[in-house]
């Protein structure tokens, strides 16, 4: 009985012990845990990582679309009408000027030129009797022997048959040319590229035999908007990329501009002059030609880093005491070559500009400018990090 008197008080001693013991860290569990500061400092930025806008003449580059081709080529066409006999070049042989080049049948030609040397023979020889003629009509006429009608009847068909003379040479002389013709001749030297028609063949007076190309010269024909043509002078420096070809570009200059502009276009053509050392370059590849425009007006440029594209539209961020406030700008020209843009409007020349790159930038964010480090200057800072 005394055992078991003992057992019940010492479970009465230890429940309520545990009891609060639970309840105690119950209190602690439902306590809210201290969050700790988030608050970020504020981005640091130097001189170098700023511009501003300054005043200059922007050299913009202008590119067009070109085809090359050879100043001097020509399309030799057939000047008679007879069966081709012989044609000596084939595509890409080289020829000279003078060289024959294709050879026409000339039996029909040459039956002519013996029909018309005879049929001169014989206006020559009635030539002959009707000048006989007149001067014995003159002699009798000048005796009252017969009358003036008479001798101005033997006049006039000595004249008739002089001018049938004259028309027979004529003839017979076309002949001659055309029997030149038959032999075709290169008008120019340079290769061959294409030829138009096969031995045996009967074409007409006009028809396309050869065609024959000088690369010693080329040219590129470009298209130039009208709005520009005002800026591009003839001997202005020009650079040519040509499609296919490695290595930098060539040099050349304007060496004529087109006097009216393409129909349905609103272009006009201009042609760059550029050097074929080896004939690397062939007609009809395609060019691109870069020109430098300088403006004729100075305008408010700043780094074209500093501008940034955001859903279509051109901002910048400027710096203000303790903050970055976002602006949106209106560009003009690009300047390539010195990496600077106009700015229209959206900011003013007193405006501190982030010109270097950083991501994750928002309205409003705390920021400062800090000195640069003397001895230093050279240095390039490290890019502050922005979460």
């Amino acid at each position: 009985m005394f055992r078991l008197a003992k057992h019940k008080l010492l479970l009465g001693t230890i429940v309520p012990c545990v009891l609060a013991l639970v309840a105690l860290a119950a209190v602690r569990v439902s306590r809210p845990a201290v969050k700790e500061s988030t608050v970020k400092p504020p981005l640091e930025f130097s001189a170098r990582d700023l511009a501003q806008l300054s005043t200059r003449r922007l050299t913009v580059e202008l590119a067009l679309p070109g085809t090359i081709q050879a100043v001097s080529q020509a399309t030799v066409r057939s000047k008679v009408s007879a069966e081709v006999r012989r044609i000596q070049v084939r595509e890409g042989d080289v020829v000279t000027a003078g060289q024959v080049i294709a050879e026409f049948d000339t039996a029909p030609l040459r039956a002519q030129l013996a029909e018309r040397t005879a049929t001169l023979a014989s206006a020559q020889a009635q030539l002959v009797q009707t000048e006989r003629t007149r001067k014995a009509n003159a002699q009798l006429a000048s005796q009252n022997f017969i009358s003036q009608n008479a001798y101005d009847s033997a006049d006039s068909a000595h004249q008739a048959q002089s001018a049938l003379v004259q028309a027979a040479q004529a003839q017979l002389e076309q002949t001659r040319l055309q029997l030149d013709d038959a032999m075709v001749k290169a008008p120019i030297s340079g290769q061959v590229a294409r030829r138009f028609v096969q031995p045996g063949e009967k074409v007409a007076f006009d028809t396309p035999l050869v065609q024959i190309v000088d690369l010693s010269k080329i040219e590129v024909q470009a298209q130039a908007p009208v709005s520009d043509v005002g800026h591009l002078k003839v001997g202005a420096a020009a650079r040519v990329e040509v499609e296919g070809v490695d290595g930098p570009a060539i040099s050349g200059r304007i060496d004529r501009i087109n006097p009216s502009t393409e129909p349905g276009t609103r272009t006009i053509d201009l042609y760059v002059s550029i050097p074929n050392e080896g004939r690397a370059l062939r007609a009809g590849m395609f060019a691109n030609v870069r020109l430098a425009l300088q403006s004729d007006r100075p305008g408010q440029a700043i780094a074209a880093s500093a501008v940034r594209e955001d859903a279509g539209q051109s901002v910048v961020w400027v710096l203000k005491t303790d903050h970055l406030t976002r602006r949106a700008v209106s560009l003009g020209r690009h300047d390539d070559r010195a990496q600077m843009v106009e700015v229209l409007g959206g900011i003013g020349p007193d405006d501190l500009v982030l010109s270097t790159r950083f991501d994750n930038l928002s309205e409003g964010m705390a920021a400062h400018l800090v000195a640069d480090t003397p001895g230093t200057a050279a240095a390039q800072p490290p890019a502050p990090k922005v979460n």
